[in-house]
């Protein structure tokens, strides 16, 4: 996949803080605690998106 078909950092940050005020509205322990799992692994995919991003930009 080339980096022009991939979202942009932001996007996973947007879904990232999404899923973090879902789990701080969310009254079940266990639901809350996989919220935040999967806005860690979208923080995960921003930081990647990022570095994708840099390594692209300096090979140019």
């Amino acid at each position: 996949m080339g980096i022009e078909k991939m979202h942009p950092p932001k996007y996973w940050e947007m879904r990232a803080e999404e899923f973090r005020a879902k789990s701080d509205n969310c009254e079940h322990r266990q639901v809350k605690e996989s919220l935040r799992k999967i806005a860690n692994t979208y923080d995960g995919l921003a930081r990647r998106a990022k570095l994708i991003r840099t390594v692209q930009a300096a090979a140019e």
